[in-house]
């Protein structure tokens, strides 16, 4: 029988809702973005794991955000506290080394620098002043740089479960409008992907 563990789901939506917050445009969007960011962490959180992969999945995760957010570790408590904890507690229960140092999966990297070209993009086209060459030229190289960053995307395939999710996450939000190279970016990573990980193993027959 396959058991679902719901800190997949949870994992996946703390990662689409940190995704959005990063190329929120200030303001009452920021502000929303960032609510629902907390909230999909307390769910992360709170939420219980019910297999192995998913405790494998939670502890990468949970490292990366620490990581990633480090910076701003006071303004993040005592939700960051909290996911300190339940690493230490994993641990503890599983195991599993404490110096084990979890790869950084190269899409996030990817991902982030897409968004961000993007949102530069949308800027610059939104300032746009047809009549002053430095304008256009600013609009011109900002869609060149978005052009060449979301290239960098296309080549890049997630190295984890979650950068897997992540990507999917990132497409979904995008909705029709990419849906062709969508499936073709994550159809070649599900080709590439190691074995290892367990991809194919759920709902496979015996």
């Amino acid at each position: 029988m396959i058991v679902r563990d719901p800190i997949l789901a949870a994992i996946a939506q703390h990662r689409q809702t940190w995704d959005t917050f990063q190329i929120a445009p200030e303001g009452d969007d920021s502000l929303n973005a960032c609510c629902e960011m907390a909230d999909a962490l307390d769910v992360v959180l709170a939420t219980p794991c019910a297999t192995r992969a998913g405790v494998a999945a939670l502890v990468e995760h949970l490292r990366w955000w620490l990581v990633e957010e480090a910076e701003f570790a006071d303004d993040y408590q005592p939700s960051y506290g909290r996911a300190e904890a339940r690493i230490a507690e994993i641990v503890m229960l599983m195991g599993v080394p404490r110096a084990v140092r979890v790869e950084a999966d190269p899409i996030y990297a990817a991902l982030d620098a897409a968004n961000t070209a993007e949102m530069a993009h949308t800027l610059a086209c939104e300032t746009l002043d047809e009549d002053n060459d430095a304008s256009a030229r600013r609009c011109n190289a900002a869609a060149d740089y978005a052009h060449q960053a979301w290239r960098a995307l296309d080549r890049t395939p997630p190295a984890t479960l979650g950068g897997l999710r992540a990507l999917a996450c990132h497409y979904v939000r995008l909705g029709e409008s990419m849906a062709e190279s969508a499936f073709l970016h994550i159809a070649r990573s599900l080709e590439g992907c190691d074995p290892a990980l367990g991809l194919f193993s759920l709902g496979r027959p015996a």
